[in-house]
């Protein structure tokens, strides 16, 4: 158990005076008319109401429902204190989100999984809501984006599930600096985003050999102005570069930065070694060549993400991804 509460047989002993000595109230919260008070592990004291935990957490409500009987001169000297796992900072945060107080700042990815932790194991919804609100937030999506791909797939937030795959879009799933990220993922869902950045280089290449949308792809190679052979080197130089730089250097594919490589300005600048005149119209290529990239799949698509992660890992614990 997460939780120690100190015996309801405590006497007021010289101890027990030691024990509340050694910790300090927190400013934010000591109103001296609470009746709980919540040691954390670093020995910060809390001092709330019973009523804002039982209001904001299904474990208090449950834990302050049972019988407490405390013996009458306990009752006149202290109230009930409760020696939670969580550090100050975790359990402020909670109570914050808790009670109508100014909102902790959310832009740690570390400390916001401690709330979530948190929040979880003291089953408080309104907390939870808040953290799902924050996960999207420019600082924690836009640098942890495989991370909050996972927890809320795990938690069965869709959207913010579909947001952070976007995100990924330009990371290199296969980079020694990604391993440790994928590996928090469950399998399911790891597949998922898996397959949408295989999808996407699929989709591109397609897109990129087509005989139809590029001419340049047909064999043998002419020139449109002179109808004589011609070799296409530079269209295959940009296609080439483009499919490495999917696999590789995937944020100039999804930034669209790919468009200022050297590689497309030397095709547009390309000419037919008979007639000399340009073998490509640039406004055509360029507009191809967008379409292609806006073909490309963006996001993961889940209408039902798995259980929440605490729950038993039992054959109904698996739900279908369609």
């Amino acid at each position: 158990m997460a939780i120690d509460i100190l015996p309801k047989e405590f006497p007021s002993t010289p101890d027990h005076a030691i024990l509340i000595g050694d910790a300090h109230e927190h400013p934010a919260y000591a109103d001296a008319s609470a009746d709980i008070v919540l040691c954390s592990c670093d020995q910060v004291l809390f001092r709330v109401h019973s009523i804002t935990l039982t209001l904001a957490s299904g474990w208090f409500r449950t834990l302050l429902s049972l019988p407490q009987g405390p013996p009458p001169y306990k009752q006149a000297l202290t109230p009930e204190i409760l020696h939670v796992a969580e550090p100050a900072d975790v359990i402020a945060g909670l109570l914050c989100m808790s009670s109508g107080q100014e909102l902790p700042k959310l832009d740690s990815f570390e400390y916001v999984v401690e709330l979530l932790h948190a929040a979880e194991k003291y089953d408080m919804p309104g907390a939870l809501s808040i953290i799902r609100l924050a996960i999207t937030s420019p600082p924690l999506l836009d640098s942890h984006p495989i991370r909050i791909y996972g927890i809320a797939c795990q938690w069965g937030w869709f959207e913010e599930a579909r947001l952070a795959s976007l995100k990924t879009l330009g990371l290199d799933l296969f980079s020694p600096g990604t391993a440790k990220d994928l590996s928090s993922i469950d399998s399911p869902y790891l597949t998922k985003l898996m397959a949408l950045h295989r999808q996407r280089r699929d989709v591109l290449q397609s897109g990129l050999d087509s005989p139809s949308e590029f001419y340049a792809n047909g064999y043998p190679g002419r020139c449109v102005n002179c109808q004589r052979e011609v070799i296409h080197s530079a269209w295959f130089q940009m296609k080439y570069a483009w499919l490495a730089a999917i696999e590789k250097r995937p944020d100039e594919i999804a930034t669209g930065g790919i468009m200022l490589r050297r590689e497309l300005q030397e095709l547009l600048e390309a000419a037919c070694q008979h007639c000399h005149r340009k073998l490509y119209n640039a406004e055509g290529t360029i507009g191809k060549l967008r379409a292609v990239l806006d073909r490309l799949p963006t996001v993961v698509e889940v209408s039902r993400c798995g259980h929440k992660h605490y729950a038993p890992i039992t054959d109904a614990s698996y739900i279908k991804l369609d």
